[in-house]
């Protein structure tokens, strides 16, 4: 990946005047992120005193935004608007009136396995996350990511591409085409590129055991107890995988040239009755 000039050493560092804990679940994505963002979300009422989150909301919109057209176009524009949209996303949280904030997005690095430059989902992170640091400079900052089977992960990223990206091949060819990947050296590359503490939990553990909650772990990280949690309502499983027929189907209609907006709305339809094709 390209770098180019973007927060300058003249910048004056101001005090940090926020949470004085602050935790980033920054994914990884297909791990049980959805799930985790929906329980943050269905209970905001529930969280004690003084605890604050941000579930994938308008707080980090910007930056989603502003990092995924720097990964489309790599420019001196693309920059300036990361520079501006981590500026106004550091404002954010600082006014957030909690002790701690839990702030949960997959999606700060961009949406790709691998981005059309080549660059990986733990080169993204490496490259996109100090941006936040430096931003952030100041504040308590944690970093917490998920890890699942690595296989199941793969099979997950390429059902997410078919639903959301217009893949068109089967997950063999997809998969052939991915460099290699694995956890211990993606995390190596993360931790040597930030200065934040990084901490990183498997989804199996969290879903083993008597009492299988996704994210509990990181819920019991960010100092919500099991008693609390305990109380939470918990929203139905959402993004799950379909069956294969809805898949196949999906893969034929990606390769139409319907447009964008046709091609979304008919992905909606078959993910909203994946029971057609279980029959």
């Amino acid at each position: 990946m390209t770098a180019l000039p973007l927060f300058g050493s003249s910048q004056r560092v101001q005090p940090w005047t926020g949470p004085s804990r602050l935790v980033l679940h920054c994914g990884f994505r297909k791990t049980g992120t959805t799930f985790i963002q929906d329980v943050l979300r269905d209970n905001a009422a529930k969280l004690p005193e003084g605890f604050a989150a941000s579930p994938r909301e308008t707080l980090t919109r910007g930056w989603r935004r502003a990092v995924a057209d720097d990964i489309r176009k790599r420019n001196r524009a693309t920059a300036r608007e990361l520079q501006r949209e981590a500026q106004l996303l550091r404002a954010a949280i600082a006014a957030m009136p909690a002790k701690t904030a839990l702030i949960s997005d997959e999606n700060l690095f961009g949406t790709d396995v691998v981005a059309p430059d080549g660059a990986t989902i733990f080169e993204l992170a490496a490259h996109y996350i100090p941006m936040l640091e430096t931003a952030l400079a100041g504040a308590p900052l944690e970093l917490v990511f998920y890890t699942r089977d690595m296989g199941k992960w793969l099979r997950s990223a390429w059902g997410q591409a078919v639903k959301r990206k217009g893949e068109t091949a089967d997950f063999d060819t997809w998969a052939a085409r991915q460099p290699a990947l694995d956890w211990e050296s993606g995390i190596a590359t993360i931790r040597a590129a930030v200065t934040s503490p990084v901490t990183v939990y498997a989804m199996e553990d969290d879903l083993a055991g008597e009492a299988p909650l996704m994210g509990r772990a990181l819920f019991r990280h960010a100092g919500l107890d099991d008693a609390t949690v305990a109380t939470f309502d918990l929203p139905d499983a959402s993004n799950t995988a379909l069956p294969a027929g809805a898949m196949d189907l999906m893969r034929k209609l990606n390769g139409l040239g319907l447009s964008p907006k046709d091609r979304r709305a008919v992905s909606q339809l078959v993910e909203d009755n994946p029971e057609v094709f279980r029959r």
